[in-house]
């Protein structure tokens, strides 16, 4: 995968993509409020941005969990690139599968959740996960606030962060495969900015450990892209991520919840 690629999030960034982004702002055509978001590549954009209001400040994508668990600061780029493959890869295959259901009108949502918390078995992740959806759906719905796939997402127990990804995917028309290396980026970049708090070092060192992860998830893609049913998401986890996270839970000094 090259820089660029990355960094597009799924091919997003690219020339004169930027500047029309989805020819959302074209003269005096300002959309209006409620309209914004008119096009999946731009799509994609917003929510490859950090600074997006999800509350994804507070979480370190297990960085923080790993290193007061006594992992060296030094070898999260292993973390990230082992985490692409493993606890990623769950993510995105949930999501892509969240984004067919929907789609496709098949009902079968609910089962989608159950069958990504079974592949998450530390209560912790789920809990951070299901906060984090529920920030993803608040933006969602303000933004699509007509959106059938997100009604039917916030019906849900729990909204797992995933699932509200894929429903966000089903509405703005993002692609299978966009959307499978959006949740892979994402969770890099998150861990890689959560390291640069927890431990100041160079940020071109751990940016360049993002390309690094999303490369190494690179050949999963297809794959992902094209899982339709629920029972087919991978559930390949990190065990030792998730025990990290559990014991997390109990420490009384903290900077991320999770």
């Amino acid at each position: 995968m090259s820089g660029a690629n990355v960094a597009a999030a799924g091919s997003v960034v690219s020339g004169a993509n930027v500047a029309a982004a989805g020819n959302v702002v074209s003269g005096a055509n300002v959309p209006a409020a409620g309209n914004v978001v008119s096009g999946a590549e731009f799509t994609a954009m917003l929510l490859a941005d950090a600074r997006l209001p999800t509350g994804g400040h507070a979480h370190s994508a297990g960085v923080e969990p790993a290193v007061l668990g006594g992992l060296a600061p030094g070898r999260v780029r292993e973390l990230m690139i082992g985490r692409a493959v493993t606890a990623s890869r769950v993510e995105a295959g949930a999501a892509v599968v969240a984004r067919h259901v929907l789609v496709s009108g098949s009902g079968a949502l609910a089962q989608v959740a159950a069958e990504w918390a079974a592949r998450t078995p530390a209560p912790a992740q789920r809990d951070a996960s299901a906060e984090l959806g529920r920030g993803y759906l608040r933006l969602g719905r303000s933004l699509w606030p007509s959106s059938p796939h997100l009604a039917d997402a916030g019906r849900l127990d729990r909204p797992y962060r995933p699932l509200i990804l894929g429903a966000i995917a089903a509405e703005s028309g993002l692609p299978a495969t966009d959307l499978a290396r959006l949740v892979i980026y994402d969770e890099a970049a998150g861990a890689a900015a959560a390291l640069l708090k927890l431990e100041p070092g160079d940020p071109a060192e751990a940016t360049g450990w993002i390309l690094d992860a999303c490369a190494a998830s690179e050949p999963l893609l297809g794959e992902l892209a094209a899982l339709t049913d629920p029972v087919a998401i991978p559930a390949s986890g990190a065990p030792q991520t998730e025990e990290w996270a559990q014991a997390h839970t109990t420490r009384d000094r903290r900077l991320f919840r999770a």
